[in-house]
């Protein structure tokens, strides 16, 4: 029993249940999404001010000590010329300060001290001081709590740079007041540059205004990325400084990654200077983590007026989704430093995609029966009607294949599909007399077929089969029609397969042509081509004909490439898509001429400039076929230049130069060489034409504006 089409309709019905689930389900989910993202903007908003509060407590500590140890000095609580004492004082201090990297003193003299942490928190004390002759000597020591200093290194004449033309005590000199530097890769101990820092530059004055030189306090942005480690965001989640220098450039101070301790993950935040003098901290865009590199690129290169608030962004990287948070450190006379944070989108919504996956599964659970059902009818309908809908483009198309009906257990369906077929049978049958490309451009079009034609360059191709009256009377009316039908499939199968278009069959005559309905590139190369490949599918039809002792057959074939009128004619009620004019006319001369000059393929001097590159000929004589006053030259077809042996084109050359002679009124000359063609091949009965012409214009010259032209 069918089951309507109504009550399929009915049951689909059913989907309304299950897009109620998904709404519910999806408003579900967006709310969450909407919670957990407000969650997630607090998360990055506390971990920030995290961030803030360590980097300030750390930009306090350095002024702190740096206005600290400038006082001393300004007061005279220390002399600056007690070198042990100040070096003394500046360990005590890093001591006290694990913040700090550096406390330094340069005086106008040259003189210059230091205390230095290193990163595996080593300490050293540094001492530059001028020498009488000029010269400067460079005194380094090792510091061991509890233990005398051991001299490092004791340079008598260094070409370390005095502190007076440093960057930092120049800017502090011109500022007259305490200044943050922008971050700079430290000279460490044994003058490596591999620590990158920032100073709090302090200009001192004694007590009487005089100017006594700068003090530094330093610290290490490595101890700001250990910090970063410490701040968690999920699993993959990071927090970053961000400097954006004077110049407008951006440079990424602090890392996590810059302090993992593994040196095969750790992140260098340095590079080469420009100038190729030293290493400075990193460019933004020369971060090896792409997660922050993407973060960057989202953030763009104006950093003017970032609030001291978190500004959120979004961004991907790979196939991962990320959520962004930025602020400025908002520290009046601080460094110009921004704070940015990022989490994986998908830690932050993992939970929100389980739980509406949960609700939904349980929205599902209460229809679950129903929309099985629903689900299994909508797609078996929906199935048919798709196979029905393929079938009827098909159709639309004019491709007709047989197929089964389809078999359905609804009635309606199951009718339609029937209808289907039964519509296609009948177009088959019309479909075998007339040409189906025309009626597919005609489908494509959408318009209906009316009279009408147009002037077009096509190339025409006649055929015709030798002597079929008399072979025909011989044969069986069944045997007759077998054979011919046999014939007129395998030429015409090679004609489409070319592209041309078969536009009627005249008894046993063969009518098809290249160009229309559809532009054809190359029209005359591929009617050429279809004609070699029908004189070899005669050949095999031959061997099979006669193995069954049947009259073998011969064809003659005509091409020409000209102007025809293509179109519809006839009457309104009934019409005829073919190609008239002096074009088809020549070709059909063409295909007759064969049978004067014993050639089986003939095509015009037009075709033939066509397809020289590719196709051999041989010229056969300069005609004006029956209805025509304008002679051509014809050529003989021979074959494809790179499958022709040896004697084929021989032949050709052969021939072209025995017409030359012919053409130019040399007789004896070309009565010789046709000869010479006639000797390798006695049977060639147009160079036996031309021989005999040759001899008798030698005897009785043609007048004296002859052209070669002969009339058929």
């Amino acid at each position: 029993m069918r089951i309507s089409f109504r009550a399929t309709l009915l049951t689909l019905m059913l989907a309304v249940l299950l897009t109620a689930v998904a709404l519910l389900g999806t408003a579900a989910y967006l709310y969450a999404r909407f919670a957990v993202r407000d969650l997630g903007a607090q998360v990055l908003d506390q971990a920030s001010k995290r961030v803030e509060q360590h980097v300030q407590h750390a930009l306090d500590v350095a002024e702190d000590e740096a206005d600290t140890v400038a006082k001393l000095i300004g007061e005279g609580w220390i002399d600056p010329d007690d070198q042990k004492r100040l070096g003394t004082y500046f360990l005590a201090a890093l001591e006290a300060r694990p913040s700090l990297s550096y406390l330094s003193f340069g005086m106008p003299s040259g003189k210059y001290y230091h205390a230095f942490r290193d990163r595996n928190g080593n300490l050293s004390v540094l001492w530059l001081t001028p020498e009488p002759d000029g010269s400067r000597r460079l005194q380094e020591f090792t510091v061991v709590p509890g233990e005398d200093w051991h001299v490092l290194r004791d340079i008598p004449r260094s070409k370390r740079t005095p502190p007076y033309d440093r960057p930092y005590y120049l800017a502090a000199q011109e500022a007259g007041k305490a200044v943050w530097t922008e971050s700079y890769v430290f000279l460490g101990s044994g003058e490596s540059l591999d620590v990158p820092g920032v100073s709090r530059a302090v200009p001192v004055k004694r007590s009487g205004g005089e100017f006594a030189g700068v003090l530094t306090a330093d610290f290490d942005l490595y101890a700001l990325s250990r910090f970063l480690r410490n701040v968690a965001l999920g699993s993959d989640g990071v927090s970053f400084l961000l400097e954006v220098t004077g110049d407008g450039s951006r440079r990424v101070i602090a890392h996590p990654a810059a302090a993992d301790p593994d040196p095969a993950k750790r992140l260098d935040l340095t590079q080469p200077a420009p100038d190729g003098d030293g290493r400075v901290t990193i460019r933004a865009e020369d971060i090896a983590d792409p997660r922050v590199a993407k973060f960057l690129q989202t953030l763009g290169d104006d950093l003017t007026g970032v609030p001291a608030t978190l500004q959120e962004l979004r961004f991907e990287t790979g196939e991962r989704a990320y959520m962004g948070g930025f602020r400025h450190l908002g520290r009046p006379g601080g460094p110009n430093w921004i704070i940015g944070m990022l989490l994986p989108e998908d830690e932050i919504f993992g939970d929100v995609q389980r739980m509406a996956e949960l609700m939904i599964y349980l929205g599902l659970g209460g229809v679950l029966v129903a929309g099985a059902l629903s689900g299994l009818l909508s797609t078996s309908v929906a199935g048919y009607l798709g196979a029905i809908a393929n079938e009827t483009r098909k159709i639309g198309q004019f491709r007709l294949d047989p197929k089964p009906p389809l078999q359905s257990r609804i009635r309606e369906i199951s009718t339609l599909a029937t209808a289907v077929e039964e519509m296609k049978t009948s177009l088959r049958s019309f479909q075998k007399y007339v040409p189906a490309d025309i009626v597919r451009i005609l489908l494509e079009s959408g318009e209906e077929a009316k009279l009408g034609g147009a002037r077009t360059e096509i190339t025409v191709y006649f055929s015709d089969i030798v002597g079929f009256t008399s072979v025909s009377e011989a044969l069986t009316p069944e045997t007759l029609v077998d054979m011919l039908a046999r014939y007129l499939d395998e030429m015409t199968g090679e004609i489409l397969r070319y592209g041309g278009t078969v536009d009627k069959f005249i008894g046993d005559a063969i009518m098809a042509f290249w160009g229309a309905p559809k532009p054809f590139e190359q029209d005359a190369l591929a009617a050429c081509r279809a004609a070699l490949a029908n004189r070899a599918r005669l050949e095999t039809l031959r061997q099979v004909w006669a193995k069954a002792n049947l009259p073998t057959l011969d064809t003659r074939t005509g091409i020409h490439t000209g102007t025809a009128t293509v179109g519809n004619f006839g009457s309104p009620s009934r019409l005829d898509y073919t190609a008239i004019g002096d074009a088809v006319n020549v070709a059909s001369r063409l295909e007759d001429l064969n049978r004067v000059y014993g050639t089986d393929i003939l095509i015009s001097d037009v075709t033939q400039h066509d397809v020289a590159d590719v196709i051999v000929t041989r010229p056969i004589d300069k005609v004006a076929v029956k209805g025509r006053q304008e002679g051509l030259v014809i050529y003989a077809l021979i074959g494809e230049r790179d499958r022709c042996s040896e004697e084929e084109l021989a032949l050709a050359r052969s021939c072209t130069d025995a017409m030359a002679l012919y053409f130019g009124g040399n007789w004896e000359a070309a009565e010789a060489a046709f000869s010479a063609i006639l000797d390798r091949n006695p049977a060639d009965t147009a160079a036996l034409i031309l021989r005999d012409r040759c001899r008798k214009f030698r005897d009785s010259p043609p007048p004296p504006d002859w052209d070669g032209l002969t009339h058929t």
